[in-house]
């Protein structure tokens, strides 16, 4: 019996959330810590991950008998290429202009990337980047007490 890649995935995600399981347990925490800590993130993060993978794999097996698309469409693996040079653009920008500059213009250049043959408006995809910084900024800075780069012009 063939598989569908929805069913490997979802196995490959179980076995990897099992693989980072076995590796937070030496996460070390502080002794007087009094909230859950550092600990804390990974569970979330491998609970998420396992049912998103169980998801996959029953979605996979009701869906077995309908025929799969190929994986990347005309053009996709351009695509892909394309976007993982933002990343890397944005990464060596941030470096140099910090993550208060940077993630506001990654955030729109990524609309506009991911937008398909939608029609996006300007306005609205500014007020998303702008609230999206915001929002990761609370939470790195605040929330997981982690300093975000400056970057080298502004230090």
């Amino acid at each position: 019996m063939k598989m569908r890649r929805d069913t490997k995935t979802g196995i490959a995600g179980l076995i990897g959330c099992a693989f980072f399981l076995f590796a937070s347990q030496s996460i070390k925490q502080p002794a007087k810590l009094l909230e859950p800590g550092p600990r804390l993130f990974p569970y979330v993060a491998i609970t998420l991950i396992a049912i998103s993978s169980v998801a996959l794999i029953i979605k996979g097996v009701k869906e077995r008998a309908v025929e799969e698309k190929p994986y990347f469409p005309k053009g996709g693996i351009l695509k892909i290429s394309k976007s993982y040079g933002m990343l890397v653009i944005y990464a060596v920008a941030m470096n140099w202009l910090g993550f208060l500059i940077t993630t506001p213009l990654a955030t729109v250049a990524f609309i506009y990337d991911l937008k398909g043959s939608s029609k996006v408006k300007l306005i609205p995809s500014v007020i998303i980047a702008v609230l999206v910084t915001a929002g990761l900024y609370g939470m790195f800075v605040f929330g997981f007490q982690v300093k975000l780069p400056l970057g080298i012009l502004f230090e």
